[in-house]
């Protein structure tokens, strides 16, 4: 079940960054909230759902299963306060520099995350393909153009 609603919290991230870039010279403004309603927000929320409610198929989708989940749910609890972060500041209106902030946040998290994925699997006995490809590159890769919107903003805010 994991594994399905990993693709699920994909899919509103990759469609936000397509109409991030689809917007971005146009309406930075438009390009910057959808990015992080989608990529924060909707992502996040998703994100936490897998990581509590299907804590046991994730851990296990991971190749890190244990009798104690406590250490998921933390991960999904963080993951649940960067969504609703990523949905506030776009639907209260509280400006570019917020959004900002929050995408450059999250981004953060998810290099680090897509850092502790790429040790994982270099450290590992068992290579898993898809810790490389989908937890660690695919991850570093969605941060890094999360990165680049929240970067833009901010630059842009300084003109």
């Amino acid at each position: 079940m994991a594994h399905l609603v990993t693709i699920l919290s994909m899919l509103p991230g990759a469609v936000g960054i397509y109409f991030g870039f689809f917007y971005l010279s146009a309406e930075p403004e438009r390009a910057l909230a959808i990015v992080t309603a989608t990529t924060v927000g909707i992502t996040g929320i998703i994100a936490f759902i897998r990581h509590v409610f299907f804590h046991k198929s994730d851990a296990r989708r991971l190749g890190w299963e244990t009798d104690r989940p406590d250490w998921m749910f933390e991960v999904g609890f963080a993951n649940l306060a960067f969504g609703v972060m990523g949905v506030l500041p776009v639907f209260l209106h509280w400006g570019a520099k917020s959004q900002a902030l929050v995408l450059l946040g999250y981004a953060l998290y998810l290099f680090q995350a897509s850092l502790l994925h790429g040790y994982r699997y270099f450290s590992d006995e068992k290579k898993m393909p898809a810790r490389l490809w989908r937890s660690c590159l695919a991850t570093f890769l969605y941060a890094g153009m999360m990165a680049f919107f929240a970067c833009y903003a901010i630059v842009s805010s300084m003109n």
